[in-house]
């Protein structure tokens, strides 16, 4: 569970008793994400509590200094981070999103972007709108919006909340939306089976998903 431990109290801000854990991950995609991890190095660098935490950056070549990089994660190592992480910070992969909402972490959330070559098509973006517009998700665009997303936690205007009960796998129809809606008339040809094989797993997702 989240440490609940970043809030500074009022005329302390100069004192670090508090560390803020911070797991941020990328995915398992085999192309690099160093935009977001930039905005990371850059944000955390900048903020009033000392940080800790891993960076799951995958072949990405940006390493955030305040962070421990690791390229791949096993399952359990993931859960771990996910579980002890003050803050999640992560692209809007559906399975990631999931995990994370699902321990009551409302992520900080960088979709990838299909015009810098991050993603074969902008499905994240359509992923991140329908869960921003239900709160559970905070999109950022550059390293001011995440840091200032990091500060509303230090602030303890954010918390992380109590673990969910809902299905985990509840963001399945949203992909499956995603690839067969008339928003994604001409997907690329990757893209859409790759969205329309996710929507199908189902149940079988978390046993066949590899961080």
């Amino acid at each position: 569970m989240g440490h609940a431990r970043v809030v500074l109290p009022a005329g302390r801000e100069g004192e670090h008793s508090f560390r803020m854990r911070i797991f941020v991950t990328v995915g398992n995609a085999l192309v690099p994400f160093d935009r977001l991890l930039r905005w990371v190095d850059e944000a955390t660098s900048a903020l009033p509590v000392p940080v800790e935490g891993v960076c799951q950056r995958g072949p990405s070549r940006v390493r955030p200094g305040a962070l421990t990089p690791r390229e791949h994660l096993s399952r359990a190592e993931f859960e771990r981070e996910m579980n002890d992480a003050d803050v999640v910070i992560c692209h809007a992969g559906v399975g990631t999103l999931s995990d994370a909402i699902r321990r009551g972490h409302r992520p900080i959330v960088a979709p990838r972007r299909a015009a810098f070559g991050e993603i074969v098509n902008d499905h994240q973006l359509e992923i991140v709108a329908a869960l921003g517009d239900e709160g559970r998700v905070e999109v950022v665009e550059d390293a001011g919006s995440l840091r200032a997303a990091l500060l509303r936690y230090t602030r303890g205007e954010v918390r992380r909340g109590p673990p969910r009960d809902e299905d985990p796998l509840r963001l399945l129809p949203v992909a499956r939306a995603i690839a067969e809606g008339p928003a994604r008339a001409r997907p690329p040809l990757l893209g859409s089976l790759a969205l329309r094989a996710l929507a199908a797993l189902g149940p079988r997702l978390d046993r066949l998903r590899v961080r």
